[in-house]
This record gives structure tokens, C-alpha cells and sequence, in this order.
């Protein structure tokens, strides 16, 4: 990698973390670009080369988070945990990831941004879901998405006190007896 890509990706990393940082302080309807490239310690100039806007740099991110869950399933060994359908290998790392990033979800809940941040979560699991389950059917693919989201929305809100891997086992449970063998 050369020192140029190293640059890129430290100054995208500092953006995405100054957006985060913001989102939890104040809201993302709060959020200006100026606030985050500020926080961030770069020019509007050099946002601008990188982002259209601020939906963007979220799309970006959450699209880096699919990347991230995507990198972490293949990691593990073996490729799934047995009796685990690939469609859903990802959900206890994306659970792991909601209960450490929570304030994140809270602060996007019910805003006109959350609408965005859901659309956005969701098109990033169903692609999951699309890439570990070659043969999938479009009507399933849905369905784990939305289902995950409305899950992870109920378990952040109304039963903090579950684990991630409680609330994935339960979620599994529902949805490997419907997708039976990949």
C-alpha cells in the first residue's frame, strides 16, 4: 500500500469517526459538514474529495461496515459456526457491533436520518445475505434484513439486558427452521 492510499484511508477513518462522535453528541440533523471536518482536523476541500455530502460519508461508512462483517465471517473457523445457515452468519457480528455502537443507533432513532441510516443498514444486509447464499430468493433476502433491523431496533430500546449472542440465538432460531438447508 502506498503512503498516498495509507493518507486516504486515515483521513476517511478520521471522518467517519468525527462523524460518529457528532451523531452521538448532538444528532446527525445537527451535524454540518463544518462540524465534522473540523472535529476531523481536515479542510472542507478535502471532505469534498472524498464525499458528496454527509449522507454520503454515512452511506460509506455503513457500506465499510458490510466490508468489515463480511471480512469477519470469512475470518472465523470454521467459515460458519455448524448448524449455522450462511444467510445469517453475519448477524452476531452485526449484533456484537449494534450493542457496542448503541448510542449511535439511539441517536438516529425515530429522527428523519434514521430513515436514511435504516434504508442504508438494510440494503448492506440483504447484499450480505445475497453474497453468502448464492441461490437466495429475493423474498428471504428481505426478510432477514428486515427482520434483523427490527430486531436489533427492539433489543436496543426495549431489552438492553440481552446479550448479543441471546438475542442472535433467538433470531437464528426464527429464521434457520424457515430457511431449512442452504
Amino acid at each position: 500500500m502506498s503512503r498516498d492510499d495509507r493518507r486516504v484511508q486515515r483521513t476517511q477513518q478520521a471522518l467517519r469517526r468525527a462523524m460518529m462522535e457528532l451523531i452521538m453528541e448532538r444528532g446527525f440533523e445537527e451535524t454540518s459538514v463544518s462540524d465534522i471536518t473540523e472535529r476531523a482536523n481536515v479542510g472542507r476541500s478535502t471532505f469534498y474529495a472524498h464525499y458528496a455530502d454527509k449522507e454520503d460519508l454515512l452511506q460509506g461508512s455503513l457500506e465499510g461496515l458490510g466490508i468489515h462483517l463480511r471480512e469477519l465471517v470469512a475470518a472465523s473457523a470454521p467459515p460458519q459456526s455448524p448448524g449455522v445457515h450462511p444467510a445469517l452468519a453475519f448477524c452476531l457480528p452485526m449484533l456484537e457491533h449494534a450493542g457496542e455502537y448503541r448510542a449511535i443507533f439511539a441517536a438516529m432513532e425515530g429522527k428523519r436520518s434514521g430513515i436514511l441510516f435504516t434504508e442504508l443498514l438494510h440494503e448492506v444486509w440483504a447484499e450480505l445475505v445475497r453474497t453468502s447464499w448464492s441461490d437466495a430468493d429475493e423474498v428471504a433476502v428481505q426478510s432477514i434484513a428486515g427482520g434483523l433491523g427490527a430486531t436489533i431496533s427492539w433489543w436496543l430500546s426495549a431489552a438492553p439486558e440481552l446479550s448479543a449472542v441471546e438475542v442472535d440465538r433467538r433470531f437464528r432460531a426464527l429464521f434457520e427452521r424457515a430457511l431449512g438447508e442452504p
